[in-house]
């Protein structure tokens, strides 16, 4: 097999399996023609060869994602913060890391980009494609069930679909949708706000529906569809589900129902799941703090689970592998609950917490200071520290590995600062988000005099009164060497902009 249609073909008749899909790499390097580029004379390369080592880095970026590694729940962290941490250099950090941050930005930045017309597409009424998962589409759209069930065959001919994302489906498109096998095909579902509860129910009881992966519902997720979900017998490979802002809906689920569903026996194999702004309080998160013990990946983020749900996840017998938790903006107003939550010894391998948006003064100083798991975290949002919870945070071992710190919007003030850069902890930090914090003159010469300091790449001071005394501390502390980003506001930035130079924003 030496043509691109063969392989191509290949590709399409296998979808999940790597090899076709580098072998066509392979391809099309030996069959590029380079552009020359007119003012140096030289060859560049042309468009096969991009398009080679577009699909070789997308498949590399599926199998990192894919892999059950620490790095991945940090790097799923760092990719929300992409354009502001490229400056950081991760490789003496966290080499795995590194990987990670490396292959993002460098796709993130790629001219390549697919097109129908150049992946030769079949041309179906109320079908179309998305997604350049391992380097070609893999998401079919479907507005019209009908037609794509009267072309299905064409698309799977053209296209390696392993998802599909229906905007509505009846309960007798579903039935001929497992009927002809294509839901053996389909390694991840998203469903619309058209979608009936009765399609869900056939899809979840046919056998084929223990291939899918990842199940999502988009702001369309109502009470009668997560009941329909609930409904399902043989989801038994789903690993990840998305409950995205399903408050939105006309009638969102109740709290209740999403406990009813997250114990299910299916989900005891949920790795991750996503499920910000959906509704979810203390009783839900009691069935994950107990029903779901392979979870690695938990977004609560936007639900009201206050600081009952809170403790329920800190004192979880079962959540032994989650490494990634936020459940930023949740009201969790209990300065205990959220102290909790960072020195949890039951949750041993958590690499990134994100706590910003919650009331109260931070976490309490008081069980901080409380034996915990030893330094894991890798990552914290945090806010509205008190003075005393500010020197705490910085003397707490459980912290003393951070690699990223945010004191979200306004979580520092002056004297907070200053008690913070007074403890001899985080020499490993990377990334500090100040903004918004109240810090003057003050804490401007605590972090300035601060040894810590030397290790951060990346700062942020912006909307600060840092005043001229504090700016002329910052140019002369002998510790802020390392920087490759400082973003900062007000009085004195032109004197930052002279010292740091390219640095400053």
């Amino acid at each position: 097999m030496s043509d691109g249609p063969a392989l191509r073909a290949a590709i399409c008749a296998n979808p999940a399996d790597d090899t076709p899909r580098l072998v066509y790499a392979d391809w099309l390097e030996e069959h590029d023609t380079p552009a020359t580029v007119r003012r140096t004379g030289r060859a560049a390369p042309g468009a096969n060869a991009k398009r080679a080592a577009f699909v070789r880095d997308r498949v590399q970026l599926a199998r990192l994602e894919a892999a059950d590694a620490p790095a991945r729940a940090l790097a799923a962290y760092v990719t929300r913060l992409l354009n502001k941490v490229e400056r950081i250099d991760w490789t003496a950090l966290d080499p795995d890391l590194a990987v990670h941050v490396a292959l993002e930005y460098r796709l993130d930045k790629s001219a390549v980009g697919l097109t129908p017309k150049g992946e030769s597409v079949p041309k179906v009424r109320g079908v179309s494609f998305e997604g350049w998962r391992r380097g070609f589409y893999d998401t079919v759209i479907v507005s019209d069930p009908d037609r794509f069930l009267a072309h299905a065959d064409d698309v799977f001919r053209a296209v390696p679909v392993e998802r599909a994302r229906f905007a509505e489906l009846t309960e007798e498109q579903a039935r001929a949708l497992v009927a002809a096998g294509h839901l053996a095909r389909f390694r991840a579902l998203s469903f619309g706000y058209g979608v009936e509860p009765d399609a869900l129910r056939v899809l979840g009881r046919h056998r084929d529906a223990a291939g899918v992966a990842r199940i999502e519902f988009d702001e369309e997720g109502t009470d009668a569809n997560v009941e329909a979900l609930a409904a399902g017998t043989h989801w038994t490979g789903v690993r990840a589900l998305h409950l995205i802002d399903l408050e939105s809906s006309d009638d969102p689920p109740e709290d209740e129902q999403c406990a009813e569903l997250f114990a299910r026996p299916w989900c005891r194999g949920l790795q991750e799941l996503i499920a910000w702004g959906s509704q979810l309080g203390r009783v839900s998160v009691r069935a994950l703090a107990t029903k779901c013990p392979d979870l690695r990946h938990l977004d609560l983020g936007l639900n009201g689970i206050e600081s009952a749900g809170a403790r329920a996840l800190a004192e979880s017998k079962t959540l032994r592998r989650l490494r990634y938790l936020d459940v930023g903006s949740c009201d969790i107003e209990g300065g205990d609950a959220q102290a909790a939550l960072i020195v949890s010894p039951n949750l041993p391998a958590l690499a990134v917490l994100v706590l910003g948006g919650n009331g109260s003064n931070g976490p309490s100083a008081k069980a901080l200071a409380k034996a915990g798991r030893g330094p894991g975290l890798r990552a914290l949002e945090v806010n509205a520290c008190s003075s005393a919870a500010a020197g705490a945070l910085a003397a707490c071992p459980e912290l003393s590995g951070l690699y990223l710190l945010t004191f979200d919007g306004g979580g520092l003030s002056d004297e907070s600062a200053a008690r913070y850069f007074r403890a001899p902890n985080l020499d490993r930090l990377a990334y500090l988000d100040l903004s918004y914090s109240g810090i003057g003159p003050k804490g401007a010469r605590a972090l300035a005099a601060w040894p810590g300091a030397a290790s951060i790449q990346w700062l942020n001071l912006s909307e600060n009164k840092l005043t001229i005394a504090g700016v002329r501390a910052l140019v002369d502390s002998p510790h802020l060497t390392n920087l490759r980003y400082l973003d900062a506001s007000g009085r004195g930035l032109a004197t930052l902009k002279k010292h740091f130079g390219k640095v400053t924003k």
